[in-house]
């Protein structure tokens, strides 16, 4: 009777524990270009909900006045496909960037992991031709980082990406706005690695670095998106608890029962 007592007590927490495993987190760096300037720069976000859109979401929760309300994305009935209409506030579909590319999938479906780099950047001016976007490498080799740009355009006649290096931009320092230099003909710029561990260029990318690496800068815990969340994880603990309880009650009382 024991050991069945175990076994169910076992399989119990197993199944309380199992949305734990599911809930691991994920911290991502994020940078946000408006009209070419950039209003969020390579800032950490821990999210459950390891995709794009997910990192999207905790960005306008964290650093958009109007939260979440500032971003709308569904399947869009011209194209019949997943696309954003709105981020930042603006009704447009923005571009956006992950690590050293464009967005390859749609954002619902585009995983994350840690130390990605998503880099969104838009237009509030239907009238006027928005910054090109751009994507960020970085190399650290004791105090400095050399910094590859690369500027992108979409064909919207076969709605593919074309890419050429973004020169001439300017190097800054992505927290202080400090000249660091600027990018030459083939988009590379070898700079001094700012304090703050953030590089930006040209006003519309920006990427976290650290000595020796290219690692993110340390992570900031926000608010989770989608996904298992700690409540949901508490109650299934919870739930398993009170199972746990009613299981040992129900043998206590039998065994009671077989003695009497």
């Amino acid at each position: 009777m024991k050991k069945v007592l175990a076994l169910v007590i076992a399989l119990v927490l197993l199944v309380a524990m199992a949305p734990i495993a599911l809930a691991a987190d994920v911290t991502v760096n994020v940078s946000v270009s408006v009209d070419g300037k950039l209003l969020v720069a390579a800032q950490p976000v821990t999210v459950s909900d390891a995709t794009v859109q997910g990192v999207i979401v905790a960005a306008h929760k964290a650093f958009y006045s109007g939260g979440e309300a500032g971003y709308a994305a569904g399947i869009d009935p011209t194209y019949n496909m997943f696309l954003i209409n709105t981020c930042w506030g603006i009704k447009a579909t923005p571009y956006v960037a992950q690590n050293n590319e464009m967005l390859q999938k749609t954002a619902d479906t585009a995983p994350v992991v840690a130390g990605d780099n998503i880099l969104i950047c838009t237009s509030s001016d239907s009238t006027k031709t928005p910054a090109a976007p751009a994507t960020l490498a970085a190399t650290v080799s004791g105090d400095k980082t050399t910094i590859t740009a690369t500027a992108w355009t979409l064909d919207f006649t076969t709605f593919t990406y074309k890419s050429a290096p973004l020169a001439s931009a300017a190097v800054t320092d992505g927290k202080t706005g400090a000249a660091l230099g600027t990018t030459d003909a083939s988009g590379k710029a070898t700079v001094a690695t700012p304090a703050s561990g953030i590089i930006a260029v040209g006003g519309v990318a920006a990427i976290a670095v650290a000595a020796g690496s290219t690692a993110a800068a340390p992570a900031t815990t926000l608010p989770k998106t989608d996904g298992v969340s700690t409540s949901t994880i508490l109650g299934f603990v919870g739930l398993g608890l009170i199972a746990v309880g009613a299981t040992m009650f129900v043998f206590k009382k039998k065994s009671a029962d077989q003695a009497n």
